[in-house]
C-alpha cells in the first residue's frame, strides 16, 4: 500500500495494513499476512513521523536441530521521514544516532510493504532454538540427539583433552 504524505498535517493519520509481505530471508516463512497499524504525522514542513506496530506469525528452523518452530512477532517501530534528496556525504562524515533513524524520500510517499519487510527483518531473532535443552545434531553423523543417542562422541584417546574424562564431578 502506498502512503502519500501530501494531505497529512500535524494531526495524526492512522492506517491499518493487512499485507502479504515478500520476505526473502532464507529459512524464514510467514504463515499469515503481516498486520500493522501505522500512524503518520507531520512535524515540520518536509519532516514526517511514521510510527507503527507490526504483528506476524513466522516459521523458522531451530539453529541446533533443524526442527521447524512457529513464533509470533509483535514489534513497535518509528521512522523520521524527510522529503528531500539524500545528501552525498564524503568519506570523512561520521553518522550519528539521529542519522540512523532518518529516512530520506525523493517523493512524499512511501510503500508500506518496504517498511514492513525491513521491520520484520529487524525483529527476527538472530538465532532461534526450539528449547533450552535442545541437544542439536551430532556434528559427525548428523543424528538428532534429541531423539536418538549416537556413539560418535567417544573421546579420542590421543586428544589432549582425554584426561578430562577422568576428572570427578563434585
Amino acid at each position: 500500500m502506498k502512503i502519500v504524505f501530501t494531505g497529512i498535517t500535524k494531526n495524526y493519520h492512522s492506517f491499518n495494513v493487512d499485507e502479504l509481505v515478500v520476505f526473502l530471508e532464507e529459512g524464514v516463512e510467514l504463515t499469515t499476512d503481516v498486520e500493522a497499524k501505522l500512524v503518520v504525522s507531520q512535524q515540520e514542513k518536509d519532516v514526517y513521523c511514521l510510527r507503527g506496530n507490526l504483528k506476524a506469525q513466522v516459521l523458522r528452523s531451530c539453529g541446533r536441530c533443524g526442527k521447524t518452530i512457529q513464533f509470533h512477532i509483535d514489534e513497535d517501530f518509528q521512522y523520521q521521514l524527510l522529503v528531500k534528496e539524500e545528501p552525498q556525504l564524503g568519506s570523512e562524515y561520521q553518522c550519528n544516532s539521529e542519522d540512523c533513524e532518518l529516512l530520506y524520500l525523493a517523493e512524499p510517499e512511501v510503500e508500506s510493504g518496504d517498511i514492513l519487510s525491513e521491520q520484520l527483518l529487524l525483529a527476527l531473532p538472530t538465532h532461534v532454538i526450539c528449547s533450552a535443552g535442545c541437544k542439536g545434531l551430532c556434528d559427525q553423523c548428523g543424528i538428532n540427539l534429541n531423539k536418538e543417542k549416537c556413539t560418535c562422541k567417544e573421546i579420542n584417546k590421543n586428544s589432549p583433552f582425554a584426561i578430562l574424562k577422568n576428572l570427578q564431578k563434585h
